[in-house]
């Protein structure tokens, strides 16, 4: 899988105005439909997700469902992400999608 995108989260789970960070993002010119992700949190579960550009500094995040290390489970959930720098490294979630 070393085509998908590495996401890494500061936290167990993401929420609003958590930090997030994605090394390796292709330009939005580049990017064409929906990208395959690992998430990688911050205790060291993971789950798979899709993701996709909206706008240059918005990302979709759809993040399937997994358990944290403390077996906490945690629902499927779709987010938007906006980035903090212009070198789209460092972005925070601003809200959850429906």
């Amino acid at each position: 899988m070393s085509d998908s995108i590495q996401i890494q989260v500061a936290d167990s789970h993401l929420y609003p105005g958590c930090p997030v960070r994605i090394a390796h993002l292709p330009e939005p010119s580049a990017a064409v439909g929906l990208a395959k992700a690992i998430v990688e949190f911050a205790d060291g579960s993971g789950a798979h997700a899709t993701c996709h550009r909206r706008a240059p500094d918005e990302l979709e995040l759809a993040v399937d469902g997994y358990a944290t290390q403390k077996r906490h489970p945690v629902d499927a959930r779709h987010w938007l992400l906006f980035a903090v720098d212009a070198t789209h490294n460092s972005w925070r979630v601003k809200r959850r999608l429906p």
